[in-house]
């Protein structure tokens, strides 16, 4: 409300959702978790035709709700509430490893827990993106999340190839390896394998 008032349907400031199509499917996934059985707690207007979607929250804490495993970049935020921090750890390791994880907590010993816990692409405490226009830390997902990281250095490695050439020369000492094998180089054998501990 302090940044759009009390209609973000008339704010010039409220951004509208890309496409119709984007619309209609996040209208759509509303209805279905409202079906399920999710409690509206805010929001929940919307306008597929004119890509509105109000700022939604919604509990979802009783139910299986088709909210979950979905990347949404709309303005909806499924609720679940809890009693014990496990449950939530464990409810995080059965799912696909996160793009980025989000945790408000003043605890240190939560966020601590928390971090150390999980595996996501990165971790927001307090704050949410801002750690994507950071250019010295890496950003990127992991397993089904994506792989590798864009950014500095990160990002350079990533998307480029460090390509191996070794070439065979005369001083190449693998050379030594290889039959045939002259008095020397059974001699240079029995000395590297002393010297490795092999007898």
């Amino acid at each position: 409300m302090q940044r759009y008032g009390t209609d973000a349907a008339a704010s010039p400031d409220y951004a509208r959702l890309i496409h119709p199509r984007h619309a209609s499917q996040l209208i759509g996934l509303l209805e279905q978790a409202r079906a399920a059985g999710a409690q509206l707690i805010h929001g929940g207007a919307h306008d597929a035709a004119g890509r509105y979607l109000a700022p939604t929250l919604l509990d979802c804490s009783a139910i299986d709700s088709p909210l979950d495993g979905q990347e949404l970049f709309g303005p909806l935020l499924p609720v679940i509430a809890y009693d014990d921090l496990e449950e939530v750890l464990q409810r995080i390791d059965a799912g696909p490893k996160p793009l980025a994880l989000y945790l408000w907590s003043r605890g240190r010993a939560v966020q601590r827990r928390v971090v150390a816990r999980t595996s996501s692409g990165s971790v927001g405490l307090n704050l949410c993106m801002q750690q994507y226009p950071q250019l010295h830390l890496p950003f990127g997902g992991v397993n089904h999340s994506g792989s590798g990281s864009a950014h500095g250095q990160a990002g350079f490695r990533t998307f480029s190839h460090e390509r191996s050439v070794l070439a065979a020369g005369p001083l190449l000492a693998v050379r030594l390896l290889l039959p045939p094998y002259s008095p020397f180089k059974l001699r240079l054998a029995q000395w590297v394998s002393r010297l490795t501990g092999g007898g």
